[in-house]
């Protein structure tokens, strides 16, 4: 599956995902009778003790929307563009303090999640929504890992390895179903009755998230096109001075020995 591909599947399927709420236009899917498998009967609605424990803890599904959204709409992006389109000494050092940081709060933001869904008086393991976070996490929590191995293992091969191809394409997976999953966490939160975003909300998420998506699929494939044409069996394409190839080489993590550049 090629960058272009992964644009379409996310551009097909992301406005079903986050439009299907009833309250924004059509049939409420939401409305009471639509699930019966909430923790009560669906054809009596939310009992007032269910709902009060609910209006409770709305801060912390809040803060768990807040911190998931800064990491994959802002934080997982820009990582991955600033690597893709910088030229620095030591980029790949602050891509990787960037993208930890970016774990950092997306853990921080699973762990709410997990305490919520199940800590509340309402079946939300079996939805889609805390399904996918469990598999995105467990998608990143070996990403430091498989960074560290795809730096190393190209520095020496001067190539992409099954490590390399592995952190790139779990990190696309991941950042992708992160940003969608953020739309069916909007669902999950209507539908049960636990928070009903407005459809300013929504719309701002999925103008945003959306965006930021299309900008880092770009910078993705026009950083990668720049950076090969860079390279010609090795070597620097251009005449560029020794000096500014020594540069190039010092940015990218390898020795200027005379060995291809890095490319992440």
């Amino acid at each position: 599956m090629t960058s272009k591909d992964l644009a379409l599947l996310f551009i097909a399927y992301a406005p079903t995902v986050l439009g299907q709420s009833g309250s924004f236009g059509g049939h409420n899917p939401f409305s009471p009778g639509t699930n019966g498998n909430d923790g009560y009967k669906a054809s009596e609605g939310i009992p007032p003790e269910v709902q009060e424990i609910l209006d409770d803890n709305q801060m912390v599904l809040i803060v768990h929307a807040v911190l998931a959204s800064l990491a994959f709409v802002l934080l997982f992006p820009l990582g991955s563009i600033l690597v893709r389109m910088g030229s620095f000494p030591g980029l790949w050092l602050v891509h990787g303090v960037f993208q930890t940081l970016a774990f950092l709060t997306f853990t921080a933001a699973f762990g709410v999640g997990l305490w919520l869904a199940t800590h509340m008086p309402i079946n939300l393991m079996g939805r889609a929504h805390p399904t996918i976070g469990l598999v995105v996490f467990s998608l990143l929590f070996f990403q430091p890992v498989l960074g560290l191995l795809h730096h190393y293992r190209f520095k020496k091969y001067n190539r992409r390895t099954f490590w390399s191809h592995s952190h790139i394409w779990i990190g696309r997976i991941a950042i992708t179903l992160g940003m969608i999953n953020g739309g069916l966490g909007m669902l999950a939160a209507h539908k049960t009755g636990f928070y009903k975003p407005s459809p300013i909300q929504v719309a701002g998420y999925s103008v945003t998230a959306g965006m930021m998506w299309l900008t880092w699929v770009a910078a993705d494939v026009i950083g990668g096109r720049e950076k090969k044409a860079r390279i010609v069996d090795g070597h620097p394409k251009d005449t560029t001075t020794s000096q500014d190839q020594m540069r190039e080489q010092l940015t990218m993590g390898v020795h200027p020995s005379g060995r291809a550049s890095y490319q992440p």
